[in-house]
């Protein structure tokens, strides 16, 4: 049995690196290539490459064209996805560097995946950053206990939390993390009353932090930005803290950069 699930996997894999090669053909070749053309850019026989590109075409990862097969609505969508991170990012940097130079902290911009888990796109510290701070750029990040998780949740159908806390549960990651559903639905009303998300150590014992929601052009919560820090030396309260301030007017000129209105920022 453990040798057949051995054979599987690699196999799976062997099918997954012929697919790759196909969609590399493609985007090699910037023109629609008919199946012979395929193989001839690929190496792969004919009955295994039409069996690849059925499978892509299911999947909408190609289409058929009269000039041959081309990238589908789903790679279009892939390459959207990208470039719309890429550009956050790129929008959000001089921002970023200002905040962080502006606090003395480590500054993060994150948004969340389809899982509601965070995902952090840029991390920028300090010489006196906290050593034991789990963040890094591309590793993700539970939603209902980090500053920034909670920034973005707030603005979520209440219904779509809900069902996530169903599915994963409240997990307690310190002492400090809210485990009982009322009490979390409650801090993520407030969240989205006062405009901003903390994090008291509900993450990382003796880290806190401060988030606010980024706005795309339409005014929907895209990302997050937000200021970590030991407890020692973050704002006590963070509640009402200049610093919090400074996180919330850094998401709005973020937010305004990529083209949300003023009044909705």
């Amino acid at each position: 049995m453990k040798r057949t699930g051995t054979i599987q996997r690699d196999y799976s894999i062997q099918a997954l690196q012929r697919g790759m090669k196909v969609l590399d053909a493609l985007l090699d070749a910037r023109t629609p290539l008919r199946l012979e053309q395929i193989c001839a850019y690929t190496g792969l026989p004919k009955a295994t490459a039409f069996r690849i590109v059925v499978n892509l075409l299911q999947g909408q990862y190609l289409v058929e064209t009269e000039k041959g097969y081309w990238l589908g609505l789903k790679m279009l969508r892939f390459g959207a996805l990208v470039e719309e991170k890429l550009d956050l990012k790129q929008q959000a940097q001089p921002f970023l560097v200002q905040l962080r130079d502006q606090v003395n902290e480590t500054v993060h911009l994150a948004v969340l995946d389809h899982q509601l888990q965070v995902v952090y796109l840029e991390k920028l510290s300090t010489q006196h950053a906290v050593g034991l701070m789990m963040s890094q750029i591309g590793i993700t990040a539970p939603m209902h206990c980090t500053a920034l998780g909670k920034a973005m949740a707030a603005f979520r159908p209440e219904d779509e939390i809900r069902d996530w806390i169903r599915i994963h549960g409240l997990r307690a990651f310190t002492e400090a993390t809210i485990v009982d559903e009322g009490a979390f639905l409650r801090d993520l009303h407030e969240t989205r009353s006062r405009g901003y998300a903390v994090d008291n150590s509900e993450y990382e014992a003796s880290v806190r932090c401060i988030a606010a929601p980024i706005r795309d052009r339409t005014g929907a919560v895209i990302a997050a930005v937000s200021v970590s820090g030991p407890d020692t030396r973050m704002p006590v309260p963070l509640i009402g803290s200049a610093m919090a301030m400074q996180v919330v007017k850094t998401a709005q000129l973020i937010s305004q950069a990529l083209g949300c209105p003023e009044e909705l920022a």
